[in-house]
């Protein structure tokens, strides 16, 4: 008995959505972080300026992870949830500190993103 074959042009799945709007909203904060410390007066110029294109480039790279998700695409997911696992504790750890305003929804976009990579019907159309 064969499998039906899905096509990858459906409407993603409700927890792949899920998943590929956090990993989007991730990559505009970490975007809008480059463009935010590029206008920073720092200390050390050159500093700053290896922050802020380590910044630009996993923006880039972040951003292919959410075309990836986007379009179905098999390889996407393990560097999705590598970027909710390292974003997790970052989310705890800013609000442990005083900055819930970034921390909680940083945390809840982290734990959201991981459920919805995780969720059976992700991984069943992520395998077709």
């Amino acid at each position: 008995m064969s499998k039906p074959e899905v096509s990858k042009s459906e409407p993603l799945g409700v927890p792949l959505l899920v998943a590929v709007i956090a990993t989007g909203v991730e990559t505009l904060g970490l975007a809008a972080s480059a463009i935010g410390l590029s206008g920073h007066r720092p200390f050390d110029s050159g500093d700053l300026w290896a922050v802020v294109v380590m910044a630009a480039v996993g923006t880039i790279g972040l951003g292919l992870v959410f075309r990836g998700l986007a379009r179905v695409r098999r390889w996407a997911r393990s560097p999705a949830v590598l970027t909710q696992l390292i974003v997790l504790p970052i989310g705890v750890t800013t609000t442990l500190h005083g900055g819930e305003l970034v921390g909680i929804p940083l945390a809840a976009c982290a734990l959201v993103g991981l459920v919805g990579l995780f969720a059976p019907s992700t991984t069943q159309r992520l395998n077709d």
